[in-house]
């Protein structure tokens, strides 16, 4: 039986490393989940900042405070014109910003698939999101 992590940052240590085990395929999933939560984290860290609850913010954004909730919750992909009144709301523009370079991650498996069945918990998030996204 897998000890039980003694802290979220230990947890997230051992997810991690699962996950580089199980290979690129899982890797690329373990990102795309990443990705997918990094916007709902600094919506609430930005609205967090300015001491706004989700209803002050969709008041300030014109939209609705169930659109909020769901942007924070990860539920929904807003579309640009959404987070752009967001955006505003949160006194923040949209915008591009490049991609840090990952560090060369040398001794991971090559092979096709190998050992997809050790990051079990990441893959079962990573297709719930996706398909939750569609």
């Amino acid at each position: 039986m897998p000890r039980k992590p003694s802290s979220f940052d230990d947890f997230i240590q051992e997810l991690d490393a699962e996950v580089r085990s199980a290979g690129p395929k899982a890797v690329a999933l373990s990102e795309a989940l990443q990705a997918h939560f990094r916007l709902a984290a600094q919506v609430i860290s930005r609205r967090r900042e300015l001491g706004l609850t989700q209803k002050q913010l969709a008041a300030a954004a014109g939209i609705h405070q169930s659109e909020i909730s769901n942007i924070e919750r990860g539920a929904s992909t807003p579309s640009y014109r959404t987070l752009a009144k967001v955006a505003h709301g949160l006194q923040t523009e949209v915008a591009l910003v490049p991609l840090k370079k990952k560090p060369d991650r040398g001794g991971m498996s090559r092979r096709k698939g190998a050992g997809l069945r050790r990051a079990p918990r990441v893959l079962a998030m990573a297709r719930s999101v996706h398909a939750k996204a569609r």
